[in-house]
């Protein structure tokens, strides 16, 4: 999702990261800003567009750079909470539809779940606060006291509409930190997307009506977005406890990396493998799935390849292992022991059936096992 973007500089050691969908919007904007916003705010102060010293369309290049830097404020509002608490911040990513934080904070109690979500929203009122306080100053340019009106009414608008109740915005994920209070931290997250999904449903419904595509497009990234992060939390809670060694794939094709991948299909198809081992003499490169070798064509494997093969042990922590797997973007995660020797090979579906595993498991409640023993003198009666 964020391969198409740039690093653009760090604070306070988090990357900042441009998603050329951003470079897309921001003239979109701008042209907006100049033919709406700026003549009603100055309408609202008795004036025109006429009396500007600049060009409406230079405001609105102004404004809309300005917005993003307001988005990226609002983001860092989550992540120096977060930083605070203990967490950890991946990195930052301004796009499209606002700005991604990645964080990681699986510790966070719910109360610290609903003040790093309502840090974003506060930053942004701060925000909107201030550029309204700065508009009265006496003697501003005209230009400057309609760029502090418009700035302070985005922020304001960015705030309330992160505050609506729809996982996965920030009002979503602080109705799933007040649910988790009292419920278990999945079923927390089931209602917040539900709501989430029914607040999508809405926006949708009103996006046709009103022939609106901007929202339209939000009201699409709430709904798929609630599914996605509803299923990542199902997983993440799956993995608890589990090792590396519960979800590898057994059956494994071994194959050069100057394979193209028609041959490496019929590889595995012949040895019924899951997974196929890109590797040569130097050693293990990578990992393909079905996924990937099914694209077929004259392309290699090493060519297919996204980067160094990731490793774990059989006894390594299942969700660590998972988490090392979506940071670096692969596909799988070699298991060797403490020869090196290959043992198999995690992948996202044997991550899913593992969850799914786990999720019948604990489907019922939990009784006092038989031993050993009584396992088998039940056989042999049977």
């Amino acid at each position: 999702m964020f391969s198409l973007a740039w690093t653009i500089g760090r604070v306070r050691g988090i990357p900042v990261r441009l998603h050329v969908s951003l470079l897309l919007v921001i003239p979109l904007i701008a042209m907006s800003v100049a033919r709406e916003s700026l003549p009603f705010v100055l309408t609202s102060m008795g004036l025109s567009p006429a009396d500007l010293s600049l060009p409406a369309e230079v405001l609105g290049l102004v404004l809309a750079i300005a917005l993003f830097a307001g988005i990226a404020a609002h983001e860092f509002g989550h992540a120096l909470v977060a930083l605070r608490q203990g967490g950890h911040v991946r990195q930052i990513t301004l796009m499209v539809l606002g700005g991604v934080t990645e964080l990681e904070h699986d510790r966070a109690t719910p109360w610290q779940q609903v003040w790093m979500a309502f840090a974003g929203p506060l930053v942004s009122g701060l925000l909107a606060l201030a550029s309204g306080l700065l508009s009265l100053l006496p003697n501003l340019p005209i230009d400057a006291v309609a760029l502090l009106r418009i700035f302070g009414l985005m922020n304001l608008m960015l705030a309330l509409f992160n505050l609506i109740p729809a996982y996965p915005l920030d009002g979503g994920r602080i109705l799933r930190g007040l649910l988790a209070l009292r419920l278990e931290p999945l079923r927390a997250t089931r209602i917040a997307a539900l709501v989430g999904r029914g607040f999508a449903l809405v926006g949708v419904a009103l996006a046709i009506t009103h022939r609106d595509p901007m929202l339209l497009l939000l009201s699409g990234y709430i709904f798929f977005g609630a599914s996605m992060d509803e299923t990542a939390t199902r997983m993440r809670h799956g993995l608890v406890g589990l090792r590396a060694r519960q979800a590898m794939a057994g059956r494994v094709a071994t194959v050069s990396p100057d394979t193209p991948l028609h041959a490496v299909a019929r590889h595995m198809l012949f040895f019924g493998a899951s997974v196929a081992l890109v590797r040569d003499l130097t050693g293990v490169k990578g990992v393909l799935t079905v996924r990937e070798v099914g694209q077929g064509g004259e392309r290699t494997a090493g060519e297919v390849l996204r980067g160094p093969a990731l490793f774990a042990h059989p006894d390594d922590d299942l969700g660590a292992v998972a988490r090392g797997m979506q940071h670096a973007a692969r596909s799988g995660t070699v298991v060797v022991d403490d020869m090196n020797t290959i043992l198999g090979v995690v992948t996202w579906d044997e991550l899913a059936r593992a969850v799914a595993l786990r999720a019948g498991a604990d489907s019922v409640p939990s009784v006092p096992s038989a031993s050993p023993s009584e396992h088998a003198r039940a056989d042999e009666r049977g």
